[in-house]
Parts: structure tokens; C-alpha cells; sequence
């Protein structure tokens, strides 16, 4: 079983400049906690004991908020440093000592889910149904203004609801166009991973300076063509994202709705 999850969260964020110039978007809150307080949750309910975040020296705030959290003490929290924003391929790798040769999980923190089965169990649950003979990748249906942000995949569904990965879509020079018109099945960032990956990862040359070009995509792409296998599971659930400012108000929204519900 995969009970150590990684949580990258050293990237630049970039895209909610100048805010995350002084306040990590991981801290950033969604309702009343920061949107990381809920996907470490997620992690929690699919069976994960130990927990792995990648952090960099900005990004402080990370380990003292959670070195503090009361409801976080049954976990426990490792921390790792990106010195630079080399993607989240390089971060995995980083982790390979603390792994020791187990499979294990990984969440994206900016990507929350609502779902009625955490989406890294439904993951996790698939991985072992296959017995931890495949890395395991969620895919949701995202909206189709924001077709663009998500790794596109032709897929191929199977009899055990799996998904066959046939090929990673490369970049459309039109990235409102999709490279297979009317899917809206993208990559989702919940992903249970073989061992076996960081092999792979290590083959990559010349990471360099972009946390665009060596993401994760790429490292499943490059173990499809040397064997190893990767499936798809189209999650039952809903995945949202905290990246940009107009996709977080749509977050903040359902997780309103969410919790309103809850409380009738």
C-alpha cells in the first residue's frame, strides 16, 4: 500500500504574483483554512501516514503552520527543499531516500477535490486492486475555458472503468484549442506512483531553469515508452483549483456550498 504521500509545493506560483511574493498559494484560504489544510485532509482520509512536502527557504510559513496544527499530529510531516523551481519531476526525485523503494502517492496542493470517497483513495484503492503492478493517474472533466491549464491524454477506456493511456498530448501552439476536440478529460493531480519512476526521472538531462518543461506528464510519458505501465482512473468526484485568482473564487465558491451543506 502507498501510505506516504508527496505534497510539491516549492513552485514559484507565479500566477497569483504579487500576492505570492510575500504569502505561499498553498496558505491561501479557502473558506476558513488555507487551501492546503485541505488537501492534506484528503491525504489523511485515503489511508496516509507520512507526509512529504517540498518547500523552498520562501516558503517558511509552510512547516511553522503545520508544526502547529493540533489535528495534523497523528502524520507525520517531512520537509524537503527545492533550492531551485526545477518542476515537480525534479521534486519527486528529490524524495527517492525518504521512499526506500515503496510505492507511494502524491497530491498537488493547489488542485483540491470534492468527492464522496477522497480522490487519493479511489487512487489508491485502484492500485492495489492491480497489485501495485501500475502507476495510477486521476483524470476529471474540467470546464472548458480551462481546458488549456491541464495535461490533455488520449484515453482509452477499459472493462475495470481504468483508463489506457495511449499517448501525452504535446502543447497546442493554440492552447484554447484542444489537440482532441471535445474531450474535456484532463490530468488532475492525484497520482500513486511505482517505485520504478525514479529511474525514469533520473534519465532526464538538463532539468534547467523551467518548472513548466520537467513536470510530472513528462515522466510518465517517458515510462510509457520504456515499459512501464501507467493507467488513468476518471475520478468520482469534482477537482478544482486554487492557481489563479478567477479559478479560486470558483473554489471558494463550492467549498462554500459545500460546507453550508453540511451544516443543515
Amino acid at each position: 500500500m502507498a501510505n506516504i504521500c508527496i505534497i510539491p509545493a516549492a513552485g514559484r506560483g507565479s500566477r497569483w504574483a504579487p500576492v505570492s511574493g510575500y504569502l505561499p498559494k498553498e496558505m491561501l484560504p479557502l473558506i476558513d483554512r488555507p487551501v492546503l489544510d485541505w488537501v492534506i485532509d484528503e491525504v489523511l482520509a485515503s489511508g496516509c501516514s507520512e507526509i512529504i512536502i517540498i518547500i523552498n527557504k520562501q516558503k517558511e510559513l509552510i512547516k511553522r503552520y503545520l508544526s502547529k496544527r493540533k489535528n495534523h499530529k497523528r502524520v507525520k510531516f517531512h520537509f524537503v527543499y527545492q533550492e531551485k523551481p526545477l518542476g515537480i519531476a525534479h521534486a519527486i526525485l528529490l524524495c527517492r531516500n525518504l521512499i526506500k523503494g515503496n510505492p507511494f502517492a502524491m497530491a498537488l496542493p493547489d488542485l483540491p477535490t470534492i468527492s464522496h470517497k477522497p480522490v487519493l483513495k479511489q487512487l489508491i484503492q485502484s492500485f492495489e486492486q492491480l497489485r501495485g503492478e501500475s502507476s495510477i493517474i486521476s483524470f476529471s472533466i474540467f470546464p472548458a475555458d480551462t481546458l488549456h491549464l491541464y495535461t490533455e491524454c488520449l484515453v482509452e477506456r477499459r472493462d475495470d472503468k481504468l483508463l489506457k493511456i495511449l499517448h501525452f498530448c504535446p502543447k497546442q501552439d493554440d492552447q484554447t484549442k484542444s489537440h482532441h476536440p471535445g474531450s474535456k478529460i484532463r490530468m488532475s493531480g492525484r497520482y500513486v506512483m511505482k517505485p520504478e519512476i525514479f529511474s525514469i526521472i533520473e534519465g532526464i538531462e538538463n532539468f534547467g531553469e523551467s518548472e513548466i518543461k520537467f513536470n510530472e506528464a513528462l515522466a510518465f510519458k517517458k515510462a510509457l515508452e520504456k515499459g512501464q505501465s501507467v493507467l488513468g482512473l476518471a475520478i468520482d468526484g469534482h477537482t478544482y483549483d486554487t492557481g489563479n485568482p478567477t479559478l479560486y473564487v470558483r473554489a471558494n465558491t463550492a467549498f462554500f456550498k459545500k460546507k453550508l451543506y453540511k451544516r443543515k
